[in-house]
């Protein structure tokens, strides 16, 4: 039976059915492979982005038709082993985020291509001139452009803390290279008392210490992982802001809880701790998931402000949430009484 006969069978030819016999998987497959075979028409010498706007529709497509398991069984494993990913990898944005050097997806080598950073130069200048044609398409999809838009809302909070606070005291939570500090007046102006940025990955903290020279000497850096923090082991102080920029997007809802109150409570009075997760509904999921290997947990506003759900009611004087202008993002802001 072909997946048309399929189709027919329950009565509906108008869209692909969200569940299907896993029997059908190997019929998808081929038919998500001669769909890839189709656009490759669209690659022109040394310029696909055509093509790349066109794969990023039909996966996105593909990803809304089918149910979770056939589009992991079937149309992911069918989409990575055609021969379009290897057009799609010449972009070093795709590749770097595909093969996850540090070993780690949404690495902070990642977002330096996402910000445009001159530390992602080499390698946007080692890649082929097609592959750069990808990049420049990808890296101005929606979801990179909510991420630039994050780093100037985090680096708006560091200035906006040192305007209420008398040298304020911040904790940056998986802080990557910390690309926000870049942007922050008070911290070139000397009003941060102090700037702690935990990561896990010691790469990254190596380049946010280097930030001292060029920044501000109120940057400190710790190797600290969630873990660590969760388990009590990490005895960082208290803050008048804490953020985490993108770490929450990767966290279940049981731990994303947790990690609130307790960051929460290492907040001094009148402290703010702001969380930012992705929403629901970004294009270019399908994409992510397929060619960079990159999952996020997308996640409504009710979901993101069940992260407050373990704290105190009492200790929360304001709680506020926004979203960026494109409604890609939603941030969350607690502030203790």
């Amino acid at each position: 039976m072909s997946l048309r006969e399929f189709e027919r069978s329950r009565g509906d030819v108008s869209q692909i059915p969200a569940e299907i016999p896993e029997e059908l998987y190997p019929v998808v497959a081929d038919d998500v492979g001669r769909a890839l075979t189709n656009l490759l028409g669209l690659a022109q010498p040394g310029n696909y982005a055509r093509l790349t706007s066109a794969v990023i529709d039909l996966l996105g497509a593909l990803k809304e038709a089918f149910g979770d398991r056939a589009w992991r069984e079937a149309v992911l494993p069918a989409a990575r082993a055609h021969a379009l990913a290897g057009l799609v990898h010449e972009c070093p944005f795709t590749r770097h985020s595909f093969m996850q050097p540090r070993g780690y997806p949404g690495d902070a080598g990642l977002l330096d291509f996402v910000y445009r950073h001159p530390a992602a130069r080499l390698a946007q200048e080692a890649a082929t001139d097609a592959g750069r044609t990808v990049m420049t398409f990808t890296v101005d999809v929606t979801a990179c452009e909510a991420v630039r838009h994050r780093r100037s809302i985090l680096a708006a909070k560091i200035d906006e803390t040192a305007a209420r606070c008398d040298m304020p005291a911040i904790l940056a939570v998986a802080s990557g290279h910390l690309r926000e500090a870049e942007l922050s007046v008070a911290l070139r102006e000397g009003r941060v008392g102090r700037l702690l940025a935990t990561d896990q990955d010691p790469v990254s903290l190596s380049t946010v210490d280097g930030y001292r020279a060029s920044i501000s000497d109120a940057i400190e850096t710790r190797q600290v992982t969630v873990r660590n923090i969760l388990a009590g082991k990490a005895d960082l102080g208290r803050f008048d802001l804490i953020y985490a920029a993108g770490l929450y997007d990767y966290l279940d809802a049981r731990v994303a809880a947790r990690l609130t109150r307790i960051l929460f409570d290492q907040l001094n009075d009148g402290g703010r701790l702001v969380i930012p997760n992705f929403l629901w509904g970004v294009p270019e999921e399908a994409y992510m998931e397929v060619y960079m290997d990159w999952y996020l947990l997308y996640r409504s506003r009710d979901e993101i402000e069940r992260f407050a759900q373990d704290l105190e009611p009492s200790a929360v004087r304001k709680t506020t949430y926004t979203e960026d202008a494109a409604g890609v993002i939603g941030y969350l802001e607690l502030e203790r009484v």
